[in-house]
């Protein structure tokens, strides 16, 4: 085994810190240079070919052109989404956009005169845009020639110096005037210079500012409504709780059909062999080293009932988990494998989780482990441990044969369903031939309290 932990990760600085905004200054620039032009060319599209469709109407085709000019609206607003969230906004949830292939093709063609978020994006698209793209411009061309002024004006005095103003000595009018320009040209200077600073200081809080600006307006006419993102949510909820409950089902069944094909088969042994040694040690007649091999295979059955419940409460939580936290504990799953297992985690010994994201990152670990030992074929398995996003993120990978599938009842749909239930994702790649790599993303909010064991450091 191989252990590579590290500390915590980070979390994630202010996105308004200073050092913070002058790391996203390339990213703000990408986006606000060309959304000049972009908005004006889009809204040129859309006014062009709305006034076309409207003096249309008298026609049938006047009423498609306007559903086409609504549908190239949408895909505009959708391009202005990802230009958003490439500038390093925070990303905007998209519509749902309703659609139904076994729909005659003149009512999907008609859908989006009904509804109202074509129209939003149309009027983004063609006003709200341009508009907001403009000002923009104009502050960031303020910005800039400060800027390039405070660079080109001391460059310029120091390299022509005073004949900067001798141009016409025998013009009276101009000899006043230079007399003047050379008295005020040093100020001019320094003002430009003290201007240039300033907007050099502040220009990553105008282009945070500008980018946060675009999407601050772009949000509530691209976005997803909050009655939208609500029934999302009651959605979304809804399928974590039949996930949960049918992996808890499926757990259930599990355990009891574990407990009946093991221990409960070697306690019913050892019922039999307890009453057989009863009656001969009963009889007198009996041979006592009968009575006695037959205790002897009755202590033999209560160890082996012993191991297997062991074994099995480590699908719960193992001593050493509660007590250690899951770093330990994943050291001693890598440990006992029959595989060898190249553990990679930036968990550090002291790492604090919520404890039901510990016993089911832990379980997870655990069941794709024992999977990849008994099916795989492999020679090697890899399990890494990382933190991305606010979620745990568990990946197990082996060098098997691969060939992996999802089928109902067995541990991978079972595996599934208990990431559903908790919000988190599940993610299978298993082509023939391998290697086979599941992934599964435990959300570390809104699970419960963090354990305070795991909090604290092992004992030596």
């Amino acid at each position: 085994m191989t252990t590579t932990p590290s500390t915590a990760a980070t979390p994630v600085a202010d996105s308004w810190s200073y050092g913070s905004l002058w790391r996203r200054v390339p990213r703000a620039l990408g986006y606000l240079i060309p959304t000049f032009l972009i908005a004006i060319a889009v809204s040129a599209a859309l006014t062009s070919l709305l006034s076309g469709a409207v003096s249309l109407l008298v026609f049938i085709v006047g009423i498609y052109l306007v559903a086409l000019t609504l549908l190239l609206a949408r895909y505009a607003g959708q391009f202005e989404i990802v230009r958003l969230r490439l500038s390093g906004e925070s990303p905007i949830a998209q519509p749902v956009w309703p659609s139904d292939p076994t729909m005659v093709w003149w009512k999907r063609w008609l859908r989006p005169l009904a509804n109202g978020r074509y129209w939003l994006s149309l009027l983004h698209g063609a006003v709200i845009a341009p508009i907001i793209a403009t000002l923009s411009f104009v502050v960031l061309t303020i910005w800039f020639s400060f800027i390039a002024v405070a660079v080109a004006l001391p460059i310029r005095l120091a390299i022509v110096g005073p004949e900067l103003w001798a141009i016409d000595s025998t013009d009276p009018d101009w000899v006043i005037a230079n007399g003047w320009l050379e008295r005020v040209a040093p100020t001019l200077a320094v003002v430009a210079i003290v201007l240039g600073v300033i907007a050099l200081v502040t220009l990553p809080y105008v282009l945070r500012g500008m980018t946060w600006l675009h999407a601050a307006i772009a949000r509530p006419f691209l976005g997803r409504f909050t009655n939208e993102q609500l029934e999302q949510q009651v959605s979304n909820l809804f399928t974590s709780r039949q996930a949960a409950v049918a992996a808890e089902g499926s757990a259930l069944s599990r355990i009891e059909r574990d407990i009946h094909d093991g221990p409960q088969q070697r306690l019913i042994r050892l019922q039999m062999d307890l009453a057989a040694a009863e009656r001969r040690l009963a009889d007198g007649t009996a041979d006592p080293a009968e009575a006695t091999s037959l205790i002897q295979d009755a202590r033999r059955q209560a160890q082996d009932a012993l191991d297997e419940l062991r074994n099995l409460s480590r699908g719960f939580a193992p001593p050493l988990l509660l007590d250690r936290g899951l770093f330990a504990a994943l050291e001693s799953l890598a440990t006992r494998s029959s595989i060898p297992v190249t553990l990679e985690t930036e968990l550090g010994a002291t790492a604090n989780l919520p404890d039901e994201v510990a016993r089911n990152a832990y379980f997870v670990a655990s069941e794709l482990i024992a999977n990849a030992a008994k099916h795989s074929q492999a020679g090697g398995i890899t399990l890494s441990v990382t933190t991305a996003d606010g979620a745990l993120v568990v990946a197990v990978t082996d060098d098997g044969v691969g060939g992996a599938v999802e089928k109902a009842g067995h541990g991978l749909v079972g595996l599934r369903d208990r990431a559903a239930g908790m919000g988190g994702d599940f993610t299978l790649s298993s082509p023939e031939g391998g290697p086979t790599s599941v992934t599964v993303t435990l959300p570390l909010a809104g699970v419960g309290a963090a354990s305070t064991t795991a909090g604290t450091a092992p004992e030596a």
